[in-house]
């Protein structure tokens, strides 16, 4: 093994993957010390971490992560306090700023739902934390690529976050979004917008629910379908203002079914979705349509 020439190594474990590296039953990352050290730089290009891990990251690992990271997913599942919620927007100053060959941040974050006490309140993990400061350090990064999926949560006090978001997509490639509050206001965008590709979903499905809910306009009280019928004309007037500008979509299902229709804000055409794979995203799930060329997974694809 150690006689192959180390670009070589590197194509391999590119093939086997950061998600294989990853499972510690697959034991991937124990072949050899040599081995484990060509494999920690291909996991750490991708890697994926909850709050606690990020904010417990030994700071060795945290400067190779300034060197080497590419793609971040931050996974908000585990409960952290106010200070520790300090500590997270701290972790994200010191390295979003700081990384060369960082392009792309995945936050992800859910409600708890236990299937087996339905009525039960639902953990709101992100009902302490303000993304705020994220959305500023952002500014200061090189990241293209932003998803934001924070499903049924909510962000500390419900504040409005879409005008600074929106400051954010004219300085990226491509932004996915699914949140509780969202509004027509992320569409304020600059006129020399960088934005190619901008995907929002307007569902919130969790895991083990029998039903969707919808996102809920940021300031007014209008219906799921009213908001739908907003951000679809707000997308399709900012679509013909953007030169840049390649897809941009609204993902809403019909209730009461969980048929999902995908409205292209460029052309005016309407997908069906086949939910036959799933298309929430906590379970990483990704839509599939039955047209194999406009498929729902080139749709959500990091590579699209």
């Amino acid at each position: 093994m150690q006689s192959l020439p180390v670009e070589i190594a590197y194509t391999i474990l590119r093939f086997v993957g950061s998600d294989s590296l990853r499972k510690q039953d697959a034991c991937c990352l124990l072949v050899s010390k040599w081995w484990y050290n060509l494999a920690e730089t291909i996991l750490l290009e991708d890697l994926v971490l909850n709050t606690n891990q990020l904010v417990h990251l030994p700071e060795k690992t945290f400067d190779k992560l300034k060197i080497l990271a590419r793609w971040l997913t931050v996974d908000m599942k585990d409960t952290l306090d106010s200070h520790g919620h300090e500590e997270l927007d701290g972790c994200f100053s010191r390295l979003l700023p700081h990384c060369s060959r960082l392009i792309g941040l995945n936050l992800l974050a859910h409600s708890h739902f236990n299937p087996e006490e339905p009525l039960a309140p639902h953990t709101n993990y992100l009902e302490t934390w303000s993304p705020t400061r994220l959305l500023d350090t952002l500014q200061c990064s090189r990241i293209s690529e932003l998803v934001i999926d924070t499903c049924g949560s909510e962000v500390k006090g419900g504040v409005h976050i879409c005008p600074r978001l929106a400051l954010n997509i004219s300085s990226l490639r491509s932004i996915r979004l699914r949140m509780r509050s969202i509004c027509p206001q992320v569409f304020d965008l600059q006129h020399d917008s960088k934005i190619e590709s901008i995907l929002i979903n307007l569902s919130l499905m969790e895991p083990g629910r029998l039903h969707a809910g919808f996102s809920r306009h940021c300031t007014e009280s209008n219906s799921a379908y009213q908001l739908c019928e907003d951000m679809v004309a707000a997308a399709t007037k900012v679509a013909k203002s953007q030169s840049s500008m390649k897809m941009l979509r609204i993902l809403c299902h019909r209730h009461p079914y969980l048929e999902m229709v995908s409205r292209d804000c460029i052309n005016g055409t309407e997908m069906i979705l086949s939910i036959d794979d799933g298309w929430d995203w906590s379970d990483n799930g990704y839509p599939n349509s039955d047209d194999g060329e406009n498929s729902g997974q080139d749709l959500f694809s990091t590579d699209s």
